[in-house]
C-alpha cells in the first residue's frame, strides 16, 4: 500500500459503471490510493458523458455527472470538483455523482473529474455548464419626479449626480465630452472636450477624481473633480462601455454579459462576474450606477434596466421605462442608437436621474 495513504468520509449517491445500477451509500469510507506527484503519469482515460458542455440549468437543479473510461483503465477512485473545489469522492468503479446547483453564482461553471488508475496513473476530463437564477427579476414600477430639459446634441454615454450637479459624459468622435451642468438652473459650468479620434464613453466618480473610459481605445481618463484638469491616464484590454463607482472599487461593462471588478489604482481587473436572469446571459450592458448594493445598467438598444446582485451576477429587479418620451418627440430621433441611456442617483431623494442619446429631456424618477 503506497504510502500517501488516507482516508475520507463522504455521504454521497454510488452508482455503478458498468451496469448503471444504484448503489447508495449514507456513510461510506473511500479508501484513495494516492501516488507521490512525481511518479503521477497523466493519461487520456476520462470522457465526460454527462452534463452537455453549456447546457442551461438554473439554482437548485440537479446535474447528473457521468463519467467513463477507456476499457483498460480501471478506476480506483475519482474527485469530483466543482469550480476547483472538491465536492465528491467516488470509489472503486463508480463514475456517477448528482450535484445539486446552489443559489450562489450564475454564469459559467467547471466540472472536473480527476480519477486514479492502477499503476500511478491519473486521467482528467472537464466540461462547463450555464447556470441562471430559479426566478425572473422584480418589475419595478416608477413615477416621474420632474423633468430636467436636456441637451438634444449630447449623445450621453455616462451621468453621475453629485451635490446639486449633474456629470455627464457624451460620445461620438468629434463630439466626446465631459461637462458638468447645475441641476438648479439647467446652466452648463463646465465642458471638456475630449480628442476627436477618441469616442467617450462611461464616467464615474471616485473620491475626488472623474474617470472617464472611451469605447475601442481602450484608453481612459482621470481628471481632478473640481477643475476638470486631466490627472492621468490608464489602459484596459477591452471594449469601455459603462463605469461606476462600488465602494472601493469600479465596475466596468464591455457591452457583454460581464462586469468587471476594478481596482482604481492600476486599474486592473480584480474579479469578472457574468449576468445572467431568469432566461439566460443579459447581454449589451451599458451605462452603470451602483445604488445600494446592486448595480444598475441600461441594455443598450432597449428601454430596459436590470439591477444586478454585483457578487453573483443575478439580475434581482429590472424596470421598462418605454413611455418617457412621447411619440412626437421620439419621431424626431432619428439614428437607431438614441435610445435610452444614461442613468444617475440621487442618495438624498432616493430617486434615479435617467436620459437617453440626444434625448431632449432628463427625469427624476422614483421607484415605487
Amino acid at each position: 500500500m503506497a504510502s500517501y495513504l488516507y482516508y475520507l468520509i463522504c455521504i454521497i449517491f454510488l452508482f455503478s459503471c458498468g451496469d448503471g445500477k444504484s448503489k447508495q451509500q449514507e456513510k461510506s469510507v473511500v479508501t484513495l490510493h494516492r501516488t507521490p506527484p512525481e511518479k503521477t503519469k497523466q493519461v487520456n482515460s476520462i470522457k465526460i458523458i454527462s452534463p452537455e458542455k453549456n447546457k442551461l440549468y438554473t439554482y437548485h437543479e440537479k446535474v447528473p455527472v457521468r463519467f467513463s473510461s477507456k476499457d483498460h483503465y480501471s478506476i480506483d477512485s475519482a474527485v469530483i470538483y466543482v469550480n476547483g473545489k472538491p465536492v465528491a469522492h467516488t470509489g472503486k468503479e463508480v463514475c456517477e455523482y448528482t450535484y445539486k446547483i446552489p443559489a450562489d453564482k450564475v454564469g459559467t461553471t467547471t466540472i472536473k473529474v480527476i480519477a486514479w488508475h492502477p499503476d500511478g496513473k491519473q486521467g482528467i476530463a472537464s466540461t462547463q455548464i450555464q447556470v441562471k437564477p430559479d426566478q425572473a427579476p422584480v418589475s419595478r414600477q416608477y413615477e416621474i419626479v420632474h423633468v430636467y430639459p436636456h441637451d438634444p446634441e449630447a449623445y450621453t454615454q455616462g451621468l453621475q449626480y453629485q451635490d446639486g450637479y449633474m456629470y455627464e459624459g457624451t460620445g461620438q468622435y468629434g463630439e466626446s465630452s465631459l461637462r458638468k451642468t447645475d441641476m438648479s438652473n439647467g446652466k452648463i459650468i463646465s465642458v471638456l472636450n475630449i480628442d476627436s479620434q477618441l469616442f467617450g464613453e462611461g464616467i464615474t466618480i471616485y473620491g475626488d477624481k472623474i474617470y472617464q473610459i472611451t469605447w475601442r481605445s481602450r484608453k481612459g481618463f482621470i481628471y481632478n473633480l473640481k477643475t476638470f484638469s486631466l490627472e492621468s491616464t490608464f489602459q484596459y484590454n477591452s471594449e469601455g462601455w459603462g463605469i461606476t463607482t462600488a465602494g472601493d472599487k469600479l465596475i466596468m461593462s464591455d457591452g457583454s454579459h460581464k462586469l468587471y471588478h476594478i481596482a482604481p489604482s492600476g486599474f486592473h481587473i480584480l474579479k469578472e462576474v457574468e449576468v445572467f436572469d431568469h432566461t439566460g446571459p443579459v447581454e449589451q450592458l451599458n451605462e452603470l450606477e451602483y445604488v445600494e448594493g446592486l448595480v444598475w445598467a441600461n441594455v443598450w438598444q432597449t428601454d430596459r434596466i436590470v439591477a444586478i446582485d454585483p457578487e453573483t451576477g443575478a439580475v434581482k429587479e429590472d424596470i421598462h421605462l418605454d413611455s418617457l418620451l412621447t411619440p412626437a418627440e421620439k419621431s424626431k430621433l432619428t439614428d437607431h442608437d438614441d435610445v435610452l441611456n444614461g442613468i444617475a442617483w440621487n442618495p438624498q431623494k432616493k430617486t434615479f436621474y435617467v436620459t437617453g442619446k440626444r434625448w431632449p429631456k432628463l427625469f427624476e424618477i422614483k421607484m415605487k
